[in-house]
């Protein structure tokens, strides 16, 4: 039987660390959703296996303050150009 994105969320709630993971969760989850007619930003499995990822990403400290999200914004910044850099040369 197929794993549904209810007991992946009730799985991934118990502690999942592996952010790729519950990525990969959500969008099946997601399409699930979509799948039975639900809005997928409220369905309570989605919603979960989001929290779970926010939560293991260290969310509540970036919303704790703006120097955190700024330093965040910063440093992608610079990556994104890093990056771009690196396709020309």
């Amino acid at each position: 039987m197929p794993r549904n994105r209810f007991q992946n969320a009730l799985d991934i709630q118990g502690g999942a660390c592996n952010p790729s993971g519950i990525a990969l969760a959500i969008v099946d989850g997601v399409q699930e959703a979509r799948k039975d007619g639900k809005d997928a930003c409220k369905d309570a499995a989605v919603r979960l296996m989001v929290h779970q990822l926010a939560y293991i990403c260290g969310i509540a400290e970036i919303e704790d303050g703006f120097e955190v999200y700024h330093n965040l914004t910063k440093e992608c910044e610079a990556g994104k150009e890093t990056m771009k850099n690196a396709k020309t040369a």
